[in-house]
């Protein structure tokens, strides 16, 4: 059984929110995603937003 589990890390400069990074590691996924585990940084609009395209 594949999990097609996704890990993800970057580091930015002290200017950039981590809810910017988002999009940038799930707009290239072709896969519908199941789950998102995150900390409160990405509780943001444009979070839920990316998120939302992802269902």
């Amino acid at each position: 059984m594949s999990t097609h589990e996704v890990i993800a890390a970057a580091v930015s400069l002290v200017y950039v929110d981590d809810n910017e990074v988002l999009p940038t590691f799930l707009n290239p996924l072709q896969r519908k995603l199941q789950q998102v585990s995150a900390d409160g940084a990405y509780d943001t609009r444009t979070c839920h937003h990316v998120l939302k395209t992802k269902e």
